[in-house]
């Protein structure tokens, strides 16, 4: 069954081959939750990640599972299960099996090309747009975009902007691509290179917001078996003590803000401050340190004077 298949198609094609000793759906969801709490799995949110690895074994979305809950799987649909539940078991990301991530109700492509966006993204993009207002009119950023979920999300909550993605990963913008065509056609062009490096000289000094998600992890940092083995390095190492990309872009950060203009990045909580103290050499003001769902400081935004 594939994922445009709808839930009531189900029962026709699995009813009569559904062994009551077999699991109901509520009931692998609920199996599968506790499963997903183990330590070495490193999951931000259990719940949410069973509900994708289950949706995806039985060809639906995972909105769809709420009207199967008591249904009893078919056998083919608990040995897809349970060959999914492996490779999850075995360190896969759960994006990476899926196939997909879902960001403020938006579902984004994901694959190895790109950094799988973790749940507490929607911290980055509500700094961003914190102080833009709903009817703004004009460009928006996203640096180091990756899969491009941050500046997507961000033109789609603000529709009078257009989005620049950019990320020194041809894969990443390829993908980055692919997602603004089906999530805001028309709205978004895409910019393989380095920082501002390749973005068309005439959008300087435009940008209402511009959001980053920079490698920041301090060369040499061990990184869970789940990450390293399995999604672009590039990402993640930012030099000896992670702040090189930042420093950089930081650097040449204020020419290309709109006056009045918010930028928003992430970072480790202990180079929050650091962060801050560069915006703030470069002219920026009102810089705010943001907690993510755990009470943690994690993303840093400030703002062009004007």
């Amino acid at each position: 069954m594939s994922q445009s298949e709808t839930a009531t198609d189900a029962p026709e094609r699995t009813g009569a081959h559904a062994p009551s000793h077999l699991p109901s759906v509520g009931e692998l969801l609920e199996a599968t939750t506790e499963r997903m709490r183990a330590p070495e799995l490193l999951s931000e949110d259990p719940r949410t990640e069973a509900r994708e690895l289950v949706a995806f074994a039985l060809g639906v979305l995972p909105a769809q599972l709420e009207a199967r809950k008591n249904q009893h799987l078919s056998v083919r649909e608990h040995g897809e299960f349970l060959r999914v539940l492996h490779r999850r078991l075995a360190l896969e990301p759960t994006g990476y099996i899926v196939g997909a991530v879902e960001i403020l109700g938006l579902r984004f492509l994901v694959d190895r090309r790109g950094f799988i966006p973790r749940l507490d993204l929607p911290v980055l993009i509500g700094a961003g747009l914190d102080r833009v207002p709903e009817d703004a009119r004009g460009f928006a950023l996203d640096l180091a975009c990756g899969i491009g979920a941050a500046g997507i999300c961000v033109a789609h909550a603000r529709p009078g902007l257009h989005v620049d993605l950019a990320d020194v990963s041809v894969e990443a913008i390829d993908l980055a691509r692919e997602n603004a065509a089906r999530l805001v056609p028309g709205r978004a062009v895409c910019f393989a290179g380095d920082l501002f490096a390749p973005l068309p000289r005439d959008r300087r000094g435009s940008y209402c917001v511009i959001t980053a998600n920079p490698p920041w992890v301090p060369d040499g940092t061990e990184l869970p078996e789940e990450v390293i083995n399995h999604e672009p390095v590039v990402s993640f190492f930012g030099g000896p003590d992670g702040l090189d990309v930042v420093r950089r872009l930081v650097t040449e950060l204020p020419a290309w803000l709109a006056p009045g203009g918010v930028y928003a990045q992430e970072c480790d909580p202990s180079q929050v401050a650091k962060v801050i103290s560069l915006l703030e050499a470069q002219g920026l003001g009102e810089c705010r340190a943001h907690r993510d769902r755990e009470g943690i400081e994690r993303v840093v935004s400030a703002r062009r004077p004007g």
